[in-house]
Formats: C-alpha cells, sequence, structure tokens
C-alpha cells in the first residue's frame, strides 16, 4: 500500500471523477493496485487561505521534520527545527487543524505524526487551464 500523504490543491473534480472511474472499473471486475485508493491519505484543499496556512516556512519545516526524524514529542520537534516549545506547539496545532499531523498520546506527552501514519508527502498545486486560456495573452501598445 502507498504510504504517502497527498496533498493537492483545487482538485476535487479531478479526484472525483478518478473515483468514478475507479468505481467504473471496479464494478466491470477489473482488480488491482489501478482500482485502489487509500483516500485517507489525499488531502485536498480549496481555499488559498488553506494552503497559505500550509506552506508558511514555519510549517514546511515541522512536516519535514516529523517526516524525517519521527520525533517522539513536541518538546523533541521544537528541539529539531530550533525553535521555541510554544511556537511549535501553536504550529503543531495548526497542521492539526489542516489534517495534515495528528497527535499519538504516549503517556506523559503527544508525539506528532503524518496524516494516519503516512510516512512521507507529496504537494501537488496544480492550475488547470481551458483550451481558450492555453494560447499566451497578447501584448498590448
Amino acid at each position: 500500500m502507498n504510504d504517502t500523504l497527498k496533498i493537492t490543491f483545487q482538485q476535487r473534480e479531478t479526484h472525483r471523477e478518478a473515483a468514478a472511474e475507479r468505481l467504473r472499473r471496479a464494478e466491470a471486475g477489473e482488480e488491482g493496485e489501478a482500482i485502489e485508493q487509500d483516500v485517507r491519505f489525499i488531502l485536498n484543499f480549496e481555499e488559498y487561505e488553506e494552503i497559505d496556512r500550509l506552506m508558511r516556512t514555519s510549517n514546511l519545516e515541522l512536516i519535514q521534520a516529523i517526516a524525517t526524524e519521527h520525533p517522539d514529542s513536541i518538546r523533541e520537534t521544537a528541539a529539531i527545527v530550533d525553535r521555541d516549545y510554544s511556537d511549535v506547539h501553536r504550529n503543531l496545532s495548526e497542521l492539526e487543524s489542516l489534517g495534515v499531523i495528528e497527535f499519538e498520546n504516549d503517556g506523559q506527552g503527544k508525539r506528532p505524526i503524518l496524516r494516519r501514519g503516512a510516512s512521507n508527502v507529496d504537494v501537488s498545486i496544480q492550475f488547470p487551464q481551458s483550451a481558450d486560456d492555453s494560447e499566451a495573452p497578447e501584448a498590448s501598445a
């Protein structure tokens, strides 16, 4: 199973169409990886404000630290990124509210992990173009 957390922006319709196609293929009796998808590893944002919160340098550093270092606590996460505990706690809470990370209660503290235990993150931002938008704009004099 693919355990990559795929974060997308304004791709709701693309995901909906892909799901409909997988359903059609499954109903036709097809099997295998081509029709399987674990939706818990897709997180789609539709608003610029959400993607802005995600893409802050401070938040990206925390996501990278969690994905690569697997810290056991918020305090250890703060040490990894060399930042104040309260700032890191606030940023981790923001990432949790966005659905990017979650906390596992580990006795005394809370251990930050990627959503549903994913091991890595793939961020995709696409701006679809219609056929009319594909031509370069003309320069005005």
